[in-house]
């Protein structure tokens, strides 16, 4: 055989000269990739999430319910239509995945780097190769608070006025306006509240939180509505039977308002924030997912009730929308919060963290955006300009102590749950006999009564979270 020439030997070298494929790695801890987003984007994210595992948890308990009453087909018929949603909503929540390359110069390496079977690197340098697959963890932004408080306030006065027609008139002109106008009304009135606390508990605990995170906390929320959902529809409705009370009865109601909903919604939501537990790096981030958790059973909750509302008409919308944004959507939020910070602690002091450094790490420090500098710290509270945040940043002696034992804080969250059902159902009780128009003002004083202690609850809980690690 003759010589090869120069271009002939490159051209070997190019074809059969084997150059190792190399592998994928694990990303270093300190390397994250995030791609921009807008902030209203998660909202809508959640939306569609909200619609399909609402009609997942009334699906499953159908089916559940079929099975209770000895009907196969009506289980059968619910499992296999509610599992194309379920793959949908699997689909909806995969991983955002990122595939990143990077070449480090190094004498040691090389300047040919075979990716694939089809793709090879070629640098100028020698250089060490490595490339990993990295989820999208872009940092968790909402709009700001007053903006959705804005947005909601808006929403519902568009609501009232484009729903007012229709019950005056039966004109279809009014009734197409209504439903234009009602139905992305209804879409913003029942996820706004929700959003908006989420948004301002986020700004306050100062923990550093991926928007993919963020979304967990709300979908495991909304999750735990399904086994909720069992417990009161189906499981305490048999058990109160046995003893022979019927569930529709007065005392039956009282029960389930008391005692079912309180215990089983709290422990659903309690275990789905363990389900959670790789992201618990410290008891504030417990009582972050707790409070999140929450407010995504408050999410489907409410869609539930805002669509029963819309037969009050405009005012019954209106008010139902108010009424929860304000007072139940914060209830759930700050209830589950108490058994998130209570397991929270469990888990962290499992693992070497020390309740005793509570106040040692609640120490905070007010920077100025544009220069950078201290402003103000703990120990100038009395020169802080802004009275309002006063209530958040109390010294630590003058801050609740928050449960550290998760029984204890699943114990306090039930029992406030308990109390919020229980003393509307005894107002209503009370008044039952009394003309309408007293009715709904007993009902109303007692609900700015209950929303006002809430709120005052809320802060000093929120203030004590401030102190914690």
């Amino acid at each position: 055989m003759g010589e090869l020439s120069g271009d002939n030997l490159d051209f070997e070298r190019l074809n059969y000269v084997t150059i190792g494929i190399q592998p994928l790695t694990p990303p270093p801890s300190n390397l994250t990739f995030a791609s921009q987003s807008s902030p209203w984007n998660i909202i809508w994210r959640m939306l569609g999430v909200v619609f399909l595992v609402y009609i997942i948890a009334n699906l499953s308990v159908a089916a559940v319910y079929g099975l209770f009453i000895g009907d196969p087909s009506l289980a059968t018929f619910s499992l296999i239509c509610s599992l194309p949603l379920v793959l949908l909503f699997l689909y909806s929540r995969r991983p955002k995945l990122t595939h990143v390359m990077m070449a480090t110069p190094s004498q040691e390496g090389s300047t040919q780097h075979n990716i694939s079977q089809s793709r090879v690197l070629f640098t100028p340098i020698p250089t060490k190769f490595t490339h990993h697959l990295l989820r999208d963890s872009p940092p968790l932004e909402l709009p700001k608070t007053s903006t959705l408080w804005f947005v909601f306030s808006v929403t519902i006065i568009v609501a009232f006025l484009g729903m007012l027609p229709v019950f005056l008139s039966d004109n279809p002109i009014w009734l197409m306006m209504a439903v234009l106008v009602g139905v992305p009304a209804w879409l913003f009135g029942f996820s706004l509240p929700v959003h908006a606390w989420w948004g301002f508990s986020t700004k306050h605990f100062q923990l550093r939180t991926t928007k993919s995170d963020g979304e967990k906390m709300l979908v495991a929320g909304m999750l735990s509505t399904i086994p909720a959902l069992s417990i009161n529809s189906l499981i305490f409705p048999l058990i109160i039977g046995i003893f022979g009370i019927d569930y529709m009865s007065m005392l039956g109601e009282f029960l389930i308002l008391t005692v079912s909903a309180p215990v089983g919604e709290e422990i659903c939501k309690a275990a789905f924030v363990i389900a959670l537990y790789k992201l618990i790096d410290s008891p504030k981030r417990g009582f972050q997912i707790g409070f999140s958790v929450g407010l995504g059973f408050a999410l489907l909750e409410n869609l539930q009730y805002i669509l029963f509302s819309f037969a009050g008409g405009p005012i019954g919308y209106s008010a139902t929308t108010v009424i929860r944004g304000l007072g139940s959507i914060p209830g759930h939020a700050i209830w589950t919060g108490l058994s998130g910070v209570s397991i929270g602690w469990y888990i962290c002091i499992k693992r070497g963290i020390s309740s005793e450094k509570q106040e040692q790490n609640g120490n905070w420090v007010l920077y100025d955006k544009t220069s950078g500098f201290v402003k103000h710290s703990q120990l100038d509270l009395t020169n802080f300009g802004i009275k309002m945040r006063e209530w958040l940043y109390k010294p630590f002696d003058k801050t609740w102590k928050l449960p550290a034992n998760p029984i204890v804080g699943i114990a306090l969250a039930i029992s406030g749950h308990a109390f919020w059902n229980g003393s509307y159902f005894l107002i209503s009780y009370l008044f039952m006999d009394t003309p309408i128009i007293i009715m709904i003002i007993a009902n109303l004083t007692w609900t700015v009564i209950m929303i006002g202690t809430l709120y005052y609850i809320g802060k000093e809980i929120l203030a004590a979270v401030m102190h914690i690690p």
